[in-house]
């Protein structure tokens, strides 16, 4: 009797297993079937795929805001040292003090010549009104610039390379600088 009852009891699971599977396999044939008819076959290796690439997408815009951080950190350090700048400027505008640009070395065989640079891009009218983004409005009245060379087209040379006229830098005058030290030489 025993033998009976467990005889049954292993039937009965085997059986149930059985059909499990076959209800397995049924589903798995009738998805795809639904799949091919509807025309989404590959949609869970697409939808694997896709998962795989969001994460690779989500870890690169972590990175990239880490780095915009760090950029916009040095964007704020530069705009503070610019402001620093300028308030020096500004300050030595106040006090009375004429700001002179040098050029070249002070040598005891190169002369001195002061030269007069206006850019004449911020001067016009039409960009006068908008400021102009990468030269300073002081640029609008003459600069003066003390440039040290060994003779005067050499001068014009350095003043031109440090401030191109392709910018709209132009010299308006130019002339040999005479200390108190330099004797003049007198006609007649």
């Amino acid at each position: 009797m025993w033998q009976n009852y467990s005889n049954t009891l292993i039937s009965a699971f085997g059986l149930a297993g059985l059909g499990f599977g076959i209800g397995k396999l049924v589903i798995l044939f009738g998805e795809r079937a639904i799949e091919r008819r509807h025309g989404s076959e590959g949609v869970r290796d697409a939808i694997a795929r896709r998962a795989k690439m969001e994460t690779k997408l989500e870890a690169r815009r972590a990175d990239r805001i880490l780095e915009l951080k760090e950029l916009d950190g040095g964007v704020e350090d530069v705009l503070r040292q610019r402001k620093a700048m300028e308030r020096q400027i500004e300050e030595s505008r106040q006090s009375g003090e004429r700001l002179v640009r040098l050029i070249g070395e002070e040598l005891q065989s190169s002369p001195c010549y002061v030269a007069m640079v206006v850019n004449k891009y911020v001067g016009t009218g039409a960009v006068q009104q908008s400021q102009h983004a990468l030269v300073d409005p002081s640029w609008a009245q003459p600069q003066m610039i003390e440039v040290w060379a060994r003779s005067m087209a050499e001068a014009r040379m350095e003043i031109e390379r440090r401030y191109p006229p392709a910018f709209g830098y132009a010299v308006t005058r130019m002339q040999e600088f005479l200390s108190a030290d330099t004797p003049i030489a007198k006609a007649g």
